[in-house]
C-alpha cells in the first residue's frame, strides 16, 4: 500500500451500532474517517470498570497506530505502548504520533519482550487470526498482565474452529468476563464504510492488488455471517478477561 498522503490510520472492521443515533462518540476531525474503526476499540474499552489513568497499558499488533493514539488521548492511561512485527508499521508510527506517554516497538506477539506483571490492561484487536501459534501469544498476555489485571480482546474465526478457539482461551486460566458476538455490529460498520474503503484502495493500491486488498480490509464481507450456521463463515467476538490475583 503507497499510503504517501499517511491517510491510512486504522485496518480494523470496525463496530458500529444497531440502532440509530447511537455512534455518537466525540471525535477529533482526524480521527472522524475512521469513526468505525476507533468505535471498536471504544467498544471494548469501555466494558471493564477501571481507573485508565492509572494504568499501563500494551496493544499487541498495534498496525498503523490508529487505535493505541485514541486509547491515549481519550481513556489518558499513564502509558500506551504498541508493539508490531512490521518494522514500516513501527517506524510509520513513531514518525506519525506525538504523545507523551505513547510509543510503538517492534515485538512478536508470541514472545513478548516485558517483563512478568508489567501492565494493567492488554488489548489485541483483530489480529490474532493470524498467529502460527496463538497459544504462546495467550501465554505471554498472562505472564505480562499484572495481578487483576485486563485482556480486551476482538478477533474473528471460521465457525468450525469456534470451540477450539474457545478452549485454548480456557486453558489460560484467565477469568472470562463477557463473551460477545458482535458480527452484526462490524457487518454494520463494514457496510457503512465500505465506499471509503474501495476509494482509499483505488488511490494508494496497484490495480493487480485491487481483488486481495477488498478481501483484506473487508469490502467483500470478510466471510462473517449473522447467525451461527453456513460453512466456511466467519463469526466476530469481543471477550473481556481478567487476570485474579
Amino acid at each position: 500500500m503507497l499510503d504517501t498522503d499517511e491517510r491510512i490510520l486504522m485496518l480494523n472492521y470496525g463496530y458500529a451500532g444497531l440502532e440509530p443515533g447511537v455512534d455518537m462518540l466525540q471525535l477529533c476531525p482526524e480521527e472522524e474517517p475512521y469513526r468505525y474503526e476507533i468505535q471498536l476499540y471504544h467498544h471494548m474499552a469501555t466494558t471493564i470498570p477501571i481507573n485508565w489513568q492509572r494504568c499501563d497499558v500494551l496493544e499487541v499488533s498495534s498496525g498503523r497506530g490508529g487505535g493505541a493514539c485514541y486509547i491515549k488521548r481519550f481513556f489518558q492511561p499513564i502509558s500506551v505502548i504498541g508493539i508490531d512485527f512490521c518494522h514500516n508499521a513501527v517506524d510509520f508510527c513513531n514518525h506519525y504520533y506525538a504523545l507523551n506517554g505513547l510509543s510503538f516497538h517492534y515485538g512478536n506477539a508470541e514472545a513478548l519482550d516485558f517483563p512478568d506483571e508489567s501492565f494493567d490492561i492488554v488489548i489485541n484487536i483483530e489480529a490474532s487470526f493470524y498467529y502460527p501459534h496463538v497459544e504462546r501469544f495467550f501465554s505471554n498476555v498472562v505472564r505480562v498482565l499484572k495481578p487483576d489485571g485486563y485482556f480486551l480482546y476482538a478477533d474473528m474465526r471460521y465457525l468450525e474452529d469456534l470451540e477450539t478457539w474457545q478452549a485454548q482461551l480456557r486453558k489460560t486460566g484467565l477469568l472470562l468476563l463477557s463473551e460477545e458476538d458482535i458480527t452484526p455490529n462490524v457487518n454494520r460498520a463494514l457496510a457503512l464504510v465500505r465506499g471509503h474503503r474501495k476509494e482509499l484502495i483505488r488511490q494508494y493500491v496497484p490495480d493487480l492488488l485491487h481483488e486481495p486488498f477488498d478481501r483484506l480490509w473487508g469490502i467483500t464481507g470478510g466471510g462473517l455471517i449473522n447467525g451461527r450456521d453456513g460453512a466456511g463463515a466467519r463469526i466476530y467476538m469481543g471477550f473481556v478477561f481478567q487476570k485474579k490475583s
